[in-house]
């Protein structure tokens, strides 16, 4: 089968976490957000983000099915357990449900091999949009990264799981061959989805107790235990990005001293940082020496996180 180098990604989210979703398409595919959906020819696993339904690899682009029908009739390749589903975007670009089920038919028929419904081994997808219709194959984010969110080993002022696997991949742009550090990982929810998504990651946490705990849920999902109980004012190695939920009056007495601290320490051991936080601490990037670049809000019941991304 002939590899194009041109995917389109189906994405969505809840209105709260749209801001985080939009920075995230921003910062992995460099490009804004439209109607849910992007065109890109950066290949990026959707299961790595808690926001994107599946990404289209494109085979064919045509003006009318049935020139879309004579290309699949060409491919004598066999598929066994594939099945053929109509990818749906937003309601503009959406066709009625019994012309969907036709064309689905029409060309699942002319596809070599054999249809497995229920549980298919391989997924084609068609689409149309600005009245040009794509086939290619679909590949779904399996969802798999739910099972995360029953650590053995939880605080109730952690990151939720979709926020954690979209704040790692804004701290790396996506980049498997970037380095990451969490010099306060807490319980090791950022550790956990870098880790599941392939990513290098390392992990400081100076409570021995929170230490523990962070590598019990790592080898709970079948990961090396990587936290090291140290304060991360003794890191001496150097990272392209840190992951830094940095401790707040709300939950912890830290002062105002002791957070300037852990953001020069972070700019001395980090090219990039991704600061989260409860207030507003752009200052104290702008004096540590960080640009800011990109900024979201995701509101976590009566409060509001503040998601800064510095240089």
């Amino acid at each position: 089968m002939r590899k194009f180098p041109k995917y389109m990604y189906v994405v969505n989210y809840p209105i709260q976490e749209e801001e985080i979703c939009h920075l995230e398409m921003k910062v992995v595919f460099g490009k804004e957000l439209e109607d849910k959906m992007l065109f890109s020819d950066v290949k990026f696993n959707p299961s790595n983000s808690p926001f994107i339904k599946t990404r289209l690899d494109i085979l064919y682009e045509k003006d009318t099915v049935e020139e879309i029908l004579e290309e699949i009739i060409k491919d004598k390749t066999i598929y066994d357990n594939f099945k053929l589903e109509y990818v749906r975007l937003t309601n503009e670009n959406n066709i009625p449900y019994e012309e969907r089920l036709d064309i689905i038919r029409k060309l699942s028929n002319k596809i070599e091999g054999c249809h497995n419904f229920k549980n298919p081994e391989f997924n084609f997808g068609i689409t149309k949009i600005e009245n040009k219709w794509l086939f290619g194959i679909d590949n779904k984010n399996d969802y798999k990264w739910h099972a995360h969110d029953n650590k053995p080993c939880s605080y109730s002022n952690s990151l939720g799981v979709k926020v954690a696997k979209a704040v790692v991949n804004i701290a790396n742009s996506g980049s498997i061959d970037k380095t990451i550090v969490d010099p306060c990982c807490g319980v090791g929810t950022t550790l956990v989805e870098a880790l599941d998504a392939g990513y290098k990651i390392e992990g400081y946490e100076i409570n021995t107790q929170i230490a523990n705990n962070a590598n019990i849920n790592l080898e709970f999902y079948g990961f090396d235990p990587i936290v090291v109980n140290d304060d991360m004012h003794n890191i001496q190695k150097n990272y392209d990005s840190s992951i830094v939920d940095i401790p707040y009056g709300l939950f912890s007495h830290i002062s105002a001293d002791e957070q300037r601290k852990i953001i020069e320490t972070a700019r001395r051991i980090s090219r990039r940082i991704v600061l989260i936080s409860f207030e507003n601490h752009d200052l104290m990037l702008e004096e540590s020496g960080f640009k800011i670049q990109h900024r979201c809000i995701v509101p976590k019941g009566k409060f509001k996180r503040f998601i800064v991304v510095a240089e």
